[in-house]
């Protein structure tokens, strides 16, 4: 007993535990029915295991009468015997004594001390004592076991948690090892990267100073105020310069210039052109780029001019220009040039003449003496029409192979325009030596006056030109003045003449055939094909109008083919002789009896069917290639005539000589001595066997309506 109480670790657990012995002593006394000793000591005790204060729960020590223990002094009966000797052993675990001699000793002590008691007595409590320890050590041991798996879960997930912080702590390790090792190389790149930029650095600038260096092209660098620093060798050469100062290579105002197209330039590049001055003090015309230089953080370090010598390319453009605006021979003004000059001339007040000009025998001159006499006697022309308008405020173009214009801003002093016009003709008589040989000049010319603002450049100079074709038709040398009723009459012709071949291709020209009877009456002879065109606006134009129309339009050719090839038809048709009066282009054309032959052949018609009237106008200019169409004819067997027959003595000479079928009487004039005249020669046409058609009393046939 004393041992065991000693075995605790403060002098109050002592006492405590010591008072709880005591009363469990007292409570085996009870149970066995023996009186209590009086100093209850259990010298061969074992202390019980070392446990803190808090071990021996106040449940385990609590008095008898809380336990359902006996009082000290009450005798319990034999069923409650075995419960409360199993408590005691129940506290004995739970009071710590579990040494595995505790048991077996704290039976020795008890039989030792209850020597005296019942032996079976003693021995059902010291068994319900062992069963009540065992079964608390077993109930402790699996709360310890638990405690144990517990903790052995709590230690295992503990571990878990610090393998996991372990692999937390290596892979941070790690992530902390390539970090560095990231760090690293990128430090190492950065260095690297470094290196290659001040190689990189060094080398463009050894780049720069080659090319700055060795570059044609002129190269200068300024400060930010406009101060020349460095410029290149190509632009001291290109400037002339070989003062050490840069900025001496520039006039004031060069540099003045440069300032003003940097500052006004909105861009950072700019490309102006600029006229400096070279070593001779020539102009030296230069394409010039400007730029602003950034330093390292993007503020305006220094500006920079590439200048590049353009000069000669200047003097090409400026000579191309020139070319392009001017004649190449006599070196006025073309119509490009002219036409803008005009027109600045109608958009001032006042008036203005205007004066269209066309060279007679300009092609004479080019066949009989060549192409560069003829050259020559345009310069000369040029050159005597700037002489005549020389105290004129006056502009002289050529616009055409051999058609010029004057342009006259009218003053008070301006001549009149029949003054203008004997002033240039007397310029242009007098003789122009070409090759030795004195060559006569004379010209045509349209003149238009006028202050009115409404035409445009280009009307003008059509009423001009067609003033001057008007003056033209009364022969060579002659000049006219612009009429606004002759104007409008022609327009409305060359209208007409322009949409002819429209109208051919659209059907809108027609064949009448108008019976050729005898002049006594009777059974027709032959038709006559005539052509019609009823034109909506200018009503209806006859065969005769048409025919001229063809041949100033030039389509005499495609409208005679036609007229041939359905008039064959008809003829063929209808089996009938059919005549076909032909134009003045047609009859001297070469090809006609291959045109003739083809008609025939496509229609079938009989050659002496037909009956082709040539014009007997083109006489005077082609008799040659007229004879030769009508022998050509003849040999054919077609029916040859003339049309427009004026009994003059060519034709009565080719009636005889081609024994012509016929001829067709021009309007007779009605004055009496025409009469006669056609009166008494038409017993002279009749004796050579050709019928005489026509409305004069004596002919042959008739054309009826």
């Amino acid at each position: 007993m004393r041992a065991l109480v000693d075995s605790t670790r403060t002098p109050p657990e002592r006492t405590e535990l010591r008072a709880r012995l005591t009363r469990h002593w007292e409570v085996l006394c009870a149970l066995l029915g023996a009186p209590r000793p009086p100093d209850p000591v259990l010298p061969n005790a074992v202390p019980p295991d070392p446990v803190s204060p808090d071990a021996v729960s106040p449940d385990a020590v609590e008095s008898p009468s809380t336990t359902g223990l006996p009082n000290a002094g009450t005798s319990p009966d034999a069923a409650g015997l075995p419960g409360a000797a199993g408590e005691v052993g129940a506290w004995l675990v739970a009071a710590g004594f579990t040494d595995p001699d505790a048991l077996r000793r704290t039976v020795a002590v008890l039989g030792e001390g209850f020597a005296g008691v019942d032996a079976a007595r003693m021995a059902e409590v010291l068994g319900a004592l062992a069963a009540g320890y065992a079964a608390a050590t077993r109930d402790r041991a699996a709360a310890e076991l638990d405690e144990a798996r517990a903790a052995h879960e709590q230690t295992a997930a503990e571990l878990d948690q610090a393998r996991a912080a372990r692999d937390r702590v290596a892979a941070e390790r790690d992530q902390a090892r390539a970090a560095r090792e990231q760090a690293a190389a990128e430090r190492d790149e950065a260095r690297a990267a470094l290196v290659g930029v001040r190689r990189e650095l060094r080398d463009s600038e050894a780049r720069f100073q080659q090319v700055f260096a060795s570059t044609g092209v002129g190269i200068a660098v300024f400060e930010l105020d406009g101060s020349v620093r460095e410029v290149n060798p190509a632009l001291r050469r290109m400037l002339g310069g070989d003062d050490a100062i840069p900025a001496r290579l520039f006039e004031s105002g060069e540099l003045a210039a440069l300032r003003t197209a940097w500052t006004s330039s909105e861009q950072a590049v700019a490309r102006v052109e600029r006229q400096f001055t070279g070593p001779l003090g020539d102009p030296v015309w230069t394409n010039a780029t400007l730029s602003l230089v950034l330093d390292a953080d993007g503020r305006p370090a220094q500006r920079v001019a590439v200048v590049e010598d353009v000069t000669e390319q200047r003097v090409l453009r400026d000579y191309l220009r020139h070319q392009a605006l001017h004649d190449v021979l006599t070196g006025l003004p073309n119509r490009q040039s002219f036409l803008p000059r005009l027109e600045e001339a109608l958009n001032k007040p006042g008036s203005i003449t205007l004066c269209y000009l066309d060279v007679d025998s300009v092609a004479i001159v080019n066949d009989g003496l060549g192409y560069e006499a003829g050259d020559e006697l345009l310069r000369v022309v040029a050159r005597r029409l700037r002489d005549v308008v020389a105290e004129e405020n006056a502009t002289v173009a050529r616009i055409g192979g051999d058609e010029f214009v004057v342009l006259i801003e009218d003053t008070p002093d301006t001549p009149s325009i029949s003054a203008l016009a004997d002033a240039i003709d007397r310029e242009l008589s007098e003789p122009v030596y070409l090759s030795g040989h004195g060559v006569g000049v004379s010209a045509g010319m349209g003149f238009v006056r006028t202050s009115a603002r409404e035409p445009d450049a280009m009307t003008l100079l059509r009423q001009a030109h067609s003033t001057l074709r008007r003056a033209e038709s009364g022969g060579k040398g002659q000049w006219g003045i612009y009429d606004a009723g002759e104007d409008a009459r022609d327009r409305t012709r060359l209208a007409l003449i322009a949409t002819m071949p429209g109208a051919l291709e659209n059907g809108e020209i027609a064949i009448d055939y108008r019976p050729l009877e005898p002049a006594g009456g009777g059974t027709p002879v032959a038709f006559a094909a005539r052509l019609r065109w009823d034109e909506a606006e200018f009503g209806v134009v006859d065969h005769e109008a048409c025919l001229d129309f063809a041949d100033t339009l030039g389509l005499s050719g495609h409208l005679g083919e036609w007229l041939l090839e359905e008039a064959c038809a008809f003829a063929a048709a209808e089996g009938v002789p059919v005549a076909v009066r032909l134009s003045a282009d047609q009859s001297r054309d070469p090809d006609l009896a291959a045109v003739v032959a083809d008609a025939l052949r496509r229609s079938g018609l009989p050659a002496e069917r037909l009956w082709l009237s040539l014009d007997s106008g083109c006489l005077a200019s082609g008799l040659d290639v007229v004879e030769d169409n009508l022998t050509t004819l003849a040999d054919m067997g077609v029916r040859r005539l003339l049309h427009g027959f004026t009994c003059a003595l060519p034709e009565l000479a080719l009636v005889s000589a081609q024994a012509l079928h016929g001829v067709e009487l021009a309007a007779t004039p009605d004055e009496p001595p025409a009469r006669q005249a056609l009166a008494a020669l038409l017993p002279l046409l009749k004796s050579t066997g050709a019928l005489v058609v026509g409305d004069a009393p004596g002919t042959d046939l008739v054309l009826r309506r």
